[in-house]
């Protein structure tokens, strides 16, 4: 299936957008504290869905029963995870988080073969083994302080709610599209970030134009439009061919950390991400080809 060139400039846009979103962060946490930061964030992704959809009409409403369920995936998905990341990038710089939050895939292929009964191959073992040589490379080259290893622990439950958030979404997908639910997810979110209110105001009043402007960059690139070409994208060509494009965000955000912040990676920290990201492509690999069982269902019984 070829590709058109309009679809090709859009996976470019959507991978600029998400690898600079790590980056931006960094830059916006130099005026804002991790909550003030998320809040006003999600305040301009809100604000701007909401004049996408005013403009483009024709959107589906959430049906009473799922009320609950989106707003717990906004809680989580974009509440806690874009917490827990800010608090990590205090110390981890944007590049490497990039590449530790890329591993959601293997927290997503855990929970379908445990909890979902999936099956388990030679590639899911092997790709999550190498993944984690990879993150364990880059978190033994960090500053040898304990803020760093906070700032790793965060982005790891960051990784792993990045993982969940997939799978929490997967059975509303199939009742609205990806910019409706996304819009709605995103809503909640900045809904149950509102309690950081007080920190969002008090940063206000000692932030840099330099943080502020990094923030609103955060909310209308990453934050909205990302999402929005994201769905033009799947629409175009197969989601599994869409999603093997996004290996590229991790060195984007390298790249982008380097020019905006003069982020240079250690090249033994650079080089566990490249692993721990061959060690994803490995893993997602075992659901486009047949390989053999590892475990079959009566052995799992078993475990």
């Amino acid at each position: 299936m070829k590709i058109s060139i309009k679809t090709r400039i859009s996976i470019v846009v959507v991978i600029l957008f998400w690898g600079s979103a790590f980056v931006g962060i960094r830059a916006g946490l130099q005026g804002y504290s991790p909550g003030g930061l998320a809040l006003l964030r999600f305040l301009i992704a809100s604000l701007t869905l909401l004049i996408i959809y005013c403009v483009r009409g024709n959107y589906k409403p959430i049906q009473r029963q799922d009320l609950l369920s989106i707003f717990m995936i906004g809680f989580i998905g974009i509440g806690c995870y874009n917490i827990s990341l800010n608090y990590g990038e205090l110390s981890v710089p944007s590049g490497m988080s990039c590449f530790i939050v890329s591993q959601s895939p293997i927290i997503t292929a855990l929970i379908a073969i445990f909890f979902l009964k999936e099956r388990i191959t030679l590639f899911n073992i092997l790709g999550m083994l190498i993944s984690m040589i990879g993150v364990a490379m880059i978190c033994i080259n960090g500053a040898n302080e304990l803020k760093f290893y906070l700032s790793i622990f965060f982005v790891l439950i960051a990784t792993v709610i990045s993982g969940l958030y997939s799978v929490f979404q997967k059975k509303l997908l199939q009742k609205y599209n990806a910019l409706d639910l996304t819009a709605y997810v995103i809503w909640s979110g900045t809904l149950s970030l509102l309690i950081f209110t007080p920190n969002l105001i008090n940063d206000l009043n000692h932030t840099t134009i330099k943080a502020t402007i990094a923030v609103i960059y955060l909310g209308i690139c990453p934050g909205a439009l990302a999402y929005l070409i994201w769905s033009y994208i799947l629409n175009e060509i197969p989601a599994s061919r869409a999603v093997t494009f996004l290996y590229v965000s991790p060195l984007m955000a390298t790249f982008i950390g380097w020019l905006w912040l003069a982020e240079v990676p250690h090249f033994f920290a650079f080089m566990g991400g490249l692993i721990a990201l061959l060690g994803v492509w490995l893993v997602n690999q075992s659901y486009h080809r047949p390989l053999p069982l590892l475990i079959n269902n009566k052995m799992r019984e078993n475990i």
